[in-house]
């Protein structure tokens, strides 16, 4: 275990926990509240991201990565206390307030998720048919329907594996420019979402597909291997919560990061991606998520050219009066942003988070999503990916 890295982090939450009831206890939050709607000149527009909604947390932080979680009665308590400061509407209301062509009474939110897992049918569906709550669950289309899993949640697995049998990057055995990517990814890492953090930034996504492939075979493991909420929804799944107002957007074919791919590929994959779901769930698609919350103008441009209307990033920013529909702000939550001192449920700190308190004092820091246009060709990509800076 990282001793050091554990004690910063419950350093960071104690921190952070005291901080939010101090603002939300004594009033400081409404008033900062207030102010972020004169900065945007009206009512705020607030976007909000999720993955998977597990059952039981704590066995999935064992099995999955757990920053991609929310137990279902957290992210009920975050739609409770949502609900007490916002309107939660659908995509298409908020970006007419966004473009000035309706002014709502009170501030609104969109609750959106990413990657089209099986457990947000199982878990968060639910909840939000019973409280009447739309959204949209952005998919790639690929998936849908198969019991294949994204690169992410099996490169993860096999991390975790290397991490428990102390196997390194040279020392787990895999062919030569995957040892180069490995290398690459482990300089610096402490953790093994950190690797996973740098192969996905680094590396085009078919690669990282072929990377998981190949670890699986050292390690004995089945791209299948994983808990059955990973797994993709059906497109039964996804019709019938569009017809509870919980719409399917598009999140890639692949769940490839576009910008990590020659503009000509991104297109293809884009149009591959709306095609397909239009098919599968019987009803127009206009709204996009970049995957890994990377954007390029050529990505955007091209997304324009297939009829999408909107695309959202994962930038933790406002929604500004007139912001790009193609470049929109969402907050990504889990399970630990709503932990408190002692690393349990506050609502206190949920409060803070959902209206940005900390942020707008620039306690916190956004990660930006945009990257340069990537015109290279599929045999750029090639050349890059086999050679490292090891190799």
């Amino acid at each position: 275990m990282d001793l050091k890295g554990e004690a910063m982090r419950i350093v960071r939450r104690a921190a952070k926990g005291a901080a939010a009831m101090a603002f939300h206890y004594t009033g400081a939050e409404e008033l900062l509240a207030s102010v972020q709607r004169r900065a945007v000149g009206g009512r705020r527009v607030l976007i909000l991201s999720y993955h998977r909604v597990v059952g039981n947390f704590d066995l999935e932080a064992t099995r999955s990565l757990p920053t991609l979680n929310i137990a279902q009665e957290t992210f009920k308590k975050h739609l409770e206390t949502l609900a007490e400061d916002y309107d939660i509407v659908a995509l298409d209301r908020a970006l007419e307030v966004l473009d000035g062509k309706s002014r709502p009474s009170r501030d609104i939110a969109v609750i959106t998720f990413d990657d089209g897992y099986r457990d947000v049918y199982d878990h968060a569906f639910p909840v939000m048919r019973d409280m009447k709550v739309p959204g949209i669950v952005y998919v790639p289309s690929a998936f849908t329907g198969t019991n294949r899993r994204i690169a992410h949640d099996r490169l993860w697995s096999a991390l975790v594996r290397m991490k428990d049998r102390r196997l390194g990057p040279v020392s787990v055995g895999v062919p030569g420019r995957f040892e180069s990517m490995l290398i690459d990814a482990w300089e610096g890492a402490e953790t093994p979402n950190k690797v996973l953090e740098n192969l996905i930034s680094n590396n085009p996504t078919p690669v990282l597909y072929d990377l998981a492939a190949v670890l699986e075979d050292r390690l004995g493991l089945s791209e299948n291997d994983g808990p059955a909420g990973q797994l993709p929804m059906s497109w039964e799944m996804l019709r019938e919560m569009g017809s509870h107002g919980i719409e399917t957007g598009a999140h890639t074919a692949e769940h490839t990061v576009l910008t990590n791919q020659p503009l000509d590929e991104a297109r293809r994959e884009i149009a591959q991606c709306k095609s397909v779901l239009e098919k599968g769930v019987g009803r127009p698609v206009r709204h996009f998520a970049y995957c890994n919350g990377w954007y390029s103008a050529g990505v955007a441009q091209a997304l324009k050219g297939e009829g999408f209307v909107s695309a959202a990033t994962t930038e933790d920013l406002p929604n500004l009066p007139g912001v790009d529909p193609f470049a929109l702000k969402r907050k990504v939550l889990w399970e630990n942003s709503s932990a408190g001192i002692l690393g349990v449920y506050s609502k206190a700190v949920t409060a803070c988070t959902l209206n940005d308190t900390l942020g707008t004092l620039a306690l916190t820091r956004p990660v930006l999503g945009a990257r340069p246009t990537y015109f290279g060709t599929s045999s750029d990509r090639a050349q890059k990916s086999a050679t490292a800076a090891h190799g």
